[in-house]
């Protein structure tokens, strides 16, 4: 017979792999959580298929970890990977999962903080709406396998379906709930039933029999609705607890407990007929109010996809030609130009020129990355040169595009409201829990009898998702106001900094002035036909508007491969063309004296350390800006920077309050680092973008819309330059929403609280309101918003 002894210390079971108790069985060399391991075990042993156990014993991993080994063991081949990365160099990785298991801002707030959870991540960014999260970290030192077992470990396990659409994953995922609402919603209703008798028995005329018969029918019918209609709830709960985390679901989970605890205890000792109708009405509302959610949320989503409202396009090369494509109408095949400072729309392949590129929008990190003829290059890379061509190998994600722009937030931004939510929501759970404990202890005291209800009451109740949902309703539904109106957000934060800037700060040329010019003129000595090639070929890498209006000007039909290409931001570019070096840009660039000329603008061309002459734009005022200007000015400090020369001084001056002229890019950056209040800069992306990211909020100005720049937080159609008085005022306004609605959410749950530790509040009806204040509050935001944003057309 073989010894067995008890041990004292926390070991892990041989077969399971799970953490053993004070308990647990000592068998030779073997320990043992429970007799049902150790049977299995010996079997295994006698039927010699022990060498199970060296297959798990190596790394003590618990079966559970052993299923997300196995399911995600796919995410190890390379093929696999190629198709689910969106982004990987030899150091770092990016990867977006659908997770369908966020539902609250408890979530939100745990993964992304997954950096601190695991050393590899560097990155964890939730896009609650599309249920989605981006993480970038280091391949090296965590596999993309063990990012995913990671998140299951959370209890987020990713969705990874390679040959399906999203359509296909939120079907699915529609189907599991719907089933799961009808199975407690058949429970419910046959609960409700075997109970009907004994709420009607007022005169006790059902024998004992036909009570127990009915008690055992309905816990029968609590089975399914706990392990199976709710069990989302248990293993959401318990996932958080382990580490270290406390969501919504541990209150609801513990409410769900304490009505089947309370349940079985009376029906088994026939002490009474338990809340098994209590019980299933609670997971039918629950689940009922998170399907309802959920579909609010669809019907209302601002997910923000530049096709449906940004016409953004870049320059594709057909049969030779050049010609502007929108970017939700790019396919794979396509070859696309991309000039100096310009995104790569899509992942592809270079097909002509070399490539420098700044992937710190996709990955964090600023550290260029060299690429040449035939290497493929990535979605969201920034060329950092001359002039680059690519054979796309997909078509654009035009909401990955817009992530994209989203990842340089800076300091501050939006940050007051999202802190303050986290920070409800880190403590709202556990307040909760410690509100329920002293609720039990009270009607314990004073009546036992209501005391089930009113503890399970004051867990479903107290709700913190209508206070999460109000900050990205409010400013999602601003931003899909203001892009119909020509101003394009960065992100959801720049409202909020909107709405606090004290002093604003106006760059003139190509801001104020416009960038079309009716005449551009070449004035100095003529240019041959392969002088005008090459000045084409050099001015065709920039994406400047002074440098367009140029190459339009010179018509050139060919255009020659350029070397040695640098763009310097404010004074103009050179290359090196068949030998030839050529420089185009301002006058100090070239080395002449400046000459200025009111409304007028130059690029000067210099050949072979020779002056040529320069073309001349002749630029005016845009439409509205002085009426823009005059309606802003009684409200913030006004502030001028321009590149220019004072000429025009006497016409600014009734308009600023601070005047300064001859300003390099480094001194509009320099000014703005001295402004200590917030500040918003309105200017070009170009020269101004050193300014731009300095500003609390920056806003490039734009003639059509078709270039892509992330240096900024917004871009606005020159056209809506005009709107900046009112939508100043939208931002403000836009404020004082998300103020009322974060009130009126904080008085439900006091209010509901109220009622539920007062015994005044039913678990049924307690789970009716939960969900309808989420949606209410959602209600609210976006009707107040909508009607708000009126005064913007």
């Amino acid at each position: 017979m073989t010894n067995e002894t008890k041990i004292d210390q926390k070991v892990l079971c041989r077969h399971c792999g799970d953490p053993c108790d004070d308990e647990s069985i000592h068998i030779a060399d073997h320990i043992f959580c429970c007799y049902g391991c150790r049977a299995v075990s010996e079997l295994l042993d006698g039927t010699n298929l022990s060498t199970y156990y060296q297959e798990t014993s190596e790394q003590n991993k618990s079966i559970s970890d052993l299923k997300s080994e196995r399911k995600f063991g796919f995410l190890a081949d390379e093929k696999v990977q190629e198709q689910v990365l969106k982004y990987h160099d030899d150091e770092l990785s990016v990867v977006k999962f659908d997770l369908p298991g966020i539902h609250c801002s408890s979530c939100i707030f745990l993964l992304e903080h997954l950096p601190k959870l695991e050393g590899a991540i560097i990155r964890s960014e939730v896009n609650f709406i599309r249920k989605e999260i981006t993480i970038t970290f280091h391949h090296k030192e965590k596999s993309l396998k063990d990012i995913a077992i990671l998140l299951a470990q959370l209890g987020y396990p990713p969705e990874i379906n390679l040959n399906s659409s999203d359509q296909t994953k939120r079907r699915l995922s529609k189907n599991q709930i719907g089933t799961k609402i009808a199975v407690a919603g058949f429970c419910f209703g046959n609960a409700m039933l075997m109970s009907m008798p004994e709420y009607l028995d007022t005169n006790f005329l059902l024998t004992a029999r036909f009570k127990e018969l009915f008690g055992w029918i309905s816990l029968g019918m609590a089975l399914p609705i706990v392990f199976y209609s709710g069990r989302d709830y248990f293993v959401s709960a318990w996932k958080s607890l382990m580490f270290g985390n406390i969501h919504i679901d541990v209150p609801v989970a513990l409410g769900i407990a304490t009505l089947f605890g309370r349940s079985v205890f009376e029906i088994l000792t026939q002490t009474g007929g338990g809340y098994v109708d209590s019980l299933a009405g609670l997971v039918f509302f629950l689940l009922i109010g998170k399907w309802y959610q959920s579909k609010t949320y669809q019907a209302l989503s601002f997910e923000r996809d530049y096709k449906s409202y940004f016409p953004v396009s870049v320059i594709c090369l057909n049969e030779g030609k050049e010609g502007n494509v929108l970017l939700k109408d790019l396919k794979a095949g396509d070859v696309v130009i991309i000039h100096n400072d310009e995104l790569i729309p899509a992942d592809g392949e270079i097909v002509d020129g070399n490539a420098i590129i700044d992937y710190s929008f996709v990955t964090g990190e600023s550290a260029p990355v060299e690429k040449s003829l035939g290497d493929r290059v990535f979605g969201g890379g920034r060329q950092k040169g001359s002039q680059l061509t690519v054979r796309l190998d997909q078509s654009v994600n035009n909401s990955e595009l817009t992530q994209l722009w989203n990842q340089e937030e800076k300091e501050g931004d939006g940050k007051n409201f999202k802190s303050l939510i986290d920070q409800i929501s880190k403590y709202f759970t556990a307040a909760v829990i410690l509100i329920a404990i002293g609720t039990g202890i009270y009607w314990q005291v004073t009546d036992p009898s209501i005391i089930w209800n009113s503890v399970t009451a004051v867990l479903i109740v107290a709700c913190p998702c209508a206070l999460a949902l109000t900050l990205p309703f409010a400013h999602g539904h601003a931003m899909r106001i203001l892009g119909e109106n020509g101003l394009y957000l960065k992100n959801a934060g720049v409202i909020e900094t909107l709405s606090k800037v004290k002093s604003i700060i106006f760059d003139k040329t190509g801001t104020l002035t416009s960038n079309e010019s009716e005449q551009v003129t070449f004035v100095g000595e003529a240019l041959n036909e392969g002088e005008q090639v090459q000045i084409a070929s050099i001015l065709t890498n920039s994406a400047h508007p002074l440098s367009r209006l140029a190459l339009e000007a010179i018509q050139a039909t060919e255009k020659k491969p350029v070397s040695e290409y640098e763009e310097v931001l404010g004074k103009g570019m050179r290359g090196n063309i068949d030998g030839v070096e050529i420089k185009a840009g301002s006058a100090e660039w070239i080395g002449v004296e400046t000459v200025e000329v009111m409304n007028e603008s130059r690029v000067y061309i210099q050949i072979d350390a020779q002056f040529r002459g320069y073309f001349a734009c002749q630029s005016a005022y845009r439409k509205g800006a002085m009426d823009m200007l005059n309606n802003v000015r009684s409200q913030f400090s006004m502030h001028l920077l321009s590149g220019d020369n004072d000429s025009e001084r006497k016409h600014l001056e009734p308009y600023f309050k601070h005047l300064s002229f001859n300003q390099k890019p480094m001194d509009k950056r320099a000014y703005l680092e001295n402004i200590y209040e917030p500040s918003l800069m309105i200017g070009d992306g170009l020269n101004d973008a050193g300014a731009l990211q300095v500003a609390d909020v920056g806003i490039a100005v734009s003639e059509d819309i078709h270039r892509f720049s992330p240096a900024c937080d917004s871009i606005i159609s020159s056209k809506s330059l005009s709107k900046i008085p009112s939508i100043m005022n939208f931002s403000k306004g836009v404020r004082t929403i998300i103020i009322l609605a974060m009130i009126i959410s904080l008085l439900y749950n006091v209010v509901g609280l109220s009622f539920a530790m007062a015994g005044q509040l039913t678990p049924l009806v307690s789970a009716i309101l939960m969900p309808i204040s989420s949606i209410s509050v959602v209600g609210f935001v976006t009707l107040m918003v909508a009607w708000r944003g009126r005064l913007l057309r």
